[in-house]
């Protein structure tokens, strides 16, 4: 069964996610904020990391950072979710060794799910 960190701030985005990655076979585990996120990467070892770009604590792309300076989780797969689709935004998630980025408000549960297993299988 592959793990998921799932971090995201917005407790019903969260639930929801949590449902459809277990539905799909997922072992979920759920982070509300960027610190409780690496916590939980480190404990649990996913097998790959959703993560909210805004976030208290730590953004998203704090958290990119800082498991990418981790040599046991730098080559851990990570989809950053965001709403925000400016050109520097893209670029810093980019910088920050993110594995591929999808826009919340154009995407179903289903379709997030969907991207993990397609980064899951390369």
């Amino acid at each position: 069964m592959p793990k998921v960190v799932l971090a995201e701030d917005d407790k019903l985005i969260s639930a929801s996610l949590v449902q459809g990655f277990q539905e799909a076979g997922f072992e979920t585990f759920p982070a509300y904020d960027g610190e409780e996120a690496i916590a939980k990467v480190r404990e649990n070892k996913p097998d790959v990391v959703v993560l909210d770009i805004m976030m208290p604590k730590v953004d998203g792309i704090g958290v990119a950072w800082e498991l990418k300076a981790d040599a046991a989780l730098s080559h851990t797969p990570i989809l950053m979710l965001t709403n925000m689709s400016d050109s520097d935004t893209v670029s810093k998630i980019m910088e920050a060794g993110v594995t591929d980025y999808l826009l919340k408000s154009d995407q179903s549960i289903d379709q997030v799910v969907q991207k993990v297993k397609e980064v899951l299988a390369r």
